[in-house]
């Protein structure tokens, strides 16, 4: 056991100097952010459905409330609470506590305005919830410059870039610019939270277009 981590702590050293109280309020801080983050964009999400004032027609005409519903922005949300944490373990506490959160903020909001209806798939979020806790230990190993983060990352960034664009090797489709470009946005802000150092920065991003680009036409 012993010998395992210290061949983990080569990919990314855990920070063994955070206090206890500093990793309570770490957690508290993320649960009272991802209650709101839940209420806002279920506001966001009914107002554009049920825009009934010029203000809520900005939500529907930009189309952001769409970008909720895929997996891309929440997986951006559940990779920076996982690979800012400062161990592994704790990336797993944070990730469920992160999206406990949502899911409390889902049912916040319905209380505070009755015509607001729960996520119809919420048993798919309990299954989140669940599963990306396990997965952000293996994800809080993508922050790092050694060269398995870096592989990882790059994996991450190409896997992504495959499905969130129609892309080849001779080719790059545009099928919804507004999607496209929040897509774009997303994917840059991904590249952001896994960047460690300029070498990771660019060999990751330089590999993950080439597995993209790769796995566009299968994907």
């Amino acid at each position: 056991m012993k010998n395992t981590l210290e061949r983990l702590d080569r990919i990314r050293e855990r920070d063994k100097e955070v206090s206890i109280a500093a990793n309570i309020l770490s957690s508290l801080l993320i649960l009272f952010l991802a209650v709101i983050v839940g209420a806002v964009v279920l506001a966001i999400q009914y107002f554009a459905g049920n825009s009934t004032v010029w203000w809520q027609d900005i939500f529907k005409d930009v189309g952001i409330d769409q970008v909720f519903k895929h997996f891309p922005f929440w997986f951006l949300l559940g990779l920076a609470v996982a690979v800012n944490s400062s161990r592994p373990i704790k990336a797993a506490i944070n990730e469920f506590i992160f999206f406990l959160g949502v899911i409390i903020g889902f049912n916040i909001l319905p209380k505070v305005l009755s015509d607001v209806q729960k996520p119809d798939n919420m048993g798919t979020w309990y299954l989140v919830m669940v599963v990306s806790a396990v997965l952000a230990m293996v994800f809080w190993y993508a922050k790092s410059n050694s060269w398995p983060s870096i592989a990882f990352d790059a994996v991450i960034i190409g896997v992504l870039g495959a499905v969130m664009f129609d892309c080849g090797f001779l080719y790059f489709h545009f099928n919804d610019l507004i999607m496209d470009l929040y897509n774009a946005i997303i994917l840059v802000l991904i590249v952001v939270v896994l960047a460690s150092g300029v070498v990771q920065f660019v060999v990751s991003l330089l590999a993950g277009v080439l597995i993209a680009l790769a796995l566009g036409p299968v994907l």
